[in-house]
C-alpha cells in the first residue's frame, strides 16, 4: 500500500517598486521542519518514505522570469 502527502510551501512575495517585477522567497526552514514532521508521522504509521519530489512554479514576463518550489510530494510505502 502506498501513501502520498503534499506539503505546500510558505513564501514571501514582493514587488520591486522601480521595475514592477515580482519576486518570491520560499521559507526553506519551515519547509524542512514540515517534511521532517510528516516523514516521522509516516514512519510511526508503518510507512517507509520512497521519495520527496519538489513541485515548482514560475513566471516569465518580457523574457525574464523566476521559478520557486511551490510544494513537495512525499511518497511512502507500507512496510
Amino acid at each position: 500500500m502506498y501513501k502520498t502527502i503534499t506539503i505546500h510551501t510558505r513564501s514571501t512575495f514582493w514587488t520591486n517598486s522601480e521595475t514592477n517585477e515580482v519576486s518570491s522567497v520560499v521559507d526553506s526552514d519551515d519547509l524542512s521542519k514540515e517534511i521532517e514532521i510528516q516523514c516521522n508521522k509516516l514512519y510511526k504509521d508503518g510507512y517507509s518514505v520512497m521519495s520527496i519530489n519538489p513541485i515548482i512554479s514560475g513566471s516569465i514576463t518580457h523574457g525574464t522570469g523566476y521559478v520557486h518550489t511551490e510544494s513537495v510530494i512525499i511518497t511512502a510505502k507500507k512496510f
